[in-house]
């Protein structure tokens, strides 16, 4: 059975110490400077610069299905993860970068810290700037997704959501979520600091910093990574492909999945073959694995219930919740996934067209059982459960 594990632990490296709780990893790492195959996506001759996007992994409040917008807060194990599993794919391409960007936001600098310790490039400058910080979703930060759509409907909601000019309503400045009551924004004057934006709003946030920031690297050649958010990333698409305001909004931005993009001498795009208009650049990522990535960005303004999955079957329904998932596997609730529990629910898969064989299960369960102690704790399976697939009515 295929099973992508996302972690540092395929490619047999060792984290740094301030990693060593978050991600499963191992003994010997690869040097910075080997490539370890010939790369997918050649870089064009007539290649200036480059720059790569990457939205961060899940957050706690991905993981809630919650409005997060400038809320500030942490990747969830499995966010960690993801960015590990970006980290793996842009070192098998062989990328280094010169500089990177991010916003202040906890979830992009956290997956760029991660990025670089992986990839051995925590020396490069970073800099950070609310410029690229998520759009403000203003009354909407921190409510739940699905109950918000029953309460307003969908169509209103998706609105909010995916219209280019169409500003949920604003927060009030008694909110916590306002951002002038936050100390990383008191030296920006209040009339600068949003209560609410669209997509519109974001591009205009964006493009100065684009301008003043990071084309100056871009036009001196440099190899620019740029750590952010679904629509700050969104809008500099705009921008650089020269993408319409309608199809901008339709443009789905996975989580922590490589967006490469080969700019030449005048900062243009070079289409690359592998790319699905309108956008130029191309995703790092195995072309299924990104679908069902996008369809669930695309679901999540309806909130609809997912599988986690583990390999080629999913084990059961999470709702949006791994902890539910894990239990549900764990039948005698000990905290722990033992070999039979594992098999107990592989086998509800079987069907007449999917046989899971008792070797495949044996399979499974060492590579999930990442420490080798012969169960299944929760940490290892958030790092094993990497796709999550809307249910199809």
């Amino acid at each position: 059975m295929a099973l992508g594990l996302a972690s540092a632990a395929l490619l047999g490296w060792t984290c740094p110490a301030r990693l060593l709780q978050q991600l499963p990893c191992s003994s010997t790492r690869p040097a910075r400077t080997v490539v370890p195959s010939i790369s997918m996506f050649e870089r064009p001759s007539n290649t200036h610069a480059s720059i790569v996007f990457l939205r961060h992994g899940q957050s706690t409040w991905n993981e809630a299905s919650l409005f997060t917008g400038w809320a500030d807060v942490e990747l969830t194990a499995l966010g960690k993860n993801e960015a590990a599993t970006a980290a793996t794919s842009m070192w098998r391409e062989g990328i280094t970068f010169d500089l990177a960007f991010t916003s202040r936001l906890k979830r992009a600098y956290q997956t760029l810290d991660i990025v670089l310790d992986i990839t051995d490039q925590q020396d490069i400058p970073v800099h950070r700037t609310s410029r690229l910080n998520e759009r403000m979703y203003g009354a909407l930060t921190g409510l739940n997704k699905k109950e918000t759509t029953e309460k307003y409907g969908e169509a209103q909601v998706k609105e909010w959501r995916r219209s280019y000019s169409v500003r949920p309503p604003d927060v009030e400045f008694d909110s916590p979520h306002y951002p002038g009551n936050d100390n990383k924004y008191c030296h920006i004057p209040e009339k600068f600091l949003p209560r609410a934006e669209c997509l519109k709003d974001t591009v205009e946030r964006a493009l100065p910093f684009w301008h003043g920031s990071i084309e100056p690297a871009l036009k001196r050649g440099k190899t620019v990574l740029v750590a952010a958010h679904g629509n700050s990333i969104r809008g500099l698409l705009k921008y650089l492909d020269d993408v319409s305001e309608d199809a901008i909004t339709s443009i789905e931005i996975p989580t922590a999945v490589p967006l490469v993009y080969h700019l030449d001498e005048h900062l243009r795009p070079i289409p690359s073959a592998a790319a699905e208009p309108p956008l130029s650049g191309v995703f790092l990522a195995d072309e299924a694995d990104l679908k069902a990535k996008q369809a669930k960005v695309a679901a999540e303004a309806s909130a609809p219930q997912t599988w986690a999955c583990i390999g080629e079957g999913c084990l059961m329904l999470a709702d949006e919740d791994l902890t539910r998932a894990f239990a549900k596997v764990d039948s005698d609730g000990d905290g722990l996934i033992s070999f039979n529990e594992l098999e107990g629910a592989v086998d509800i898969l079987s069907t007449d067209q999917v046989q899971i064989s008792a070797q495949d299960v044996a399979a499974l369960f060492n590579e999930v059982d990442l420490n080798g102690d012969g169960v299944i704790d929760f940490e290892e399976f958030v790092a094993a459960v990497t796709k999550t697939e809307p249910v199809q009515a």
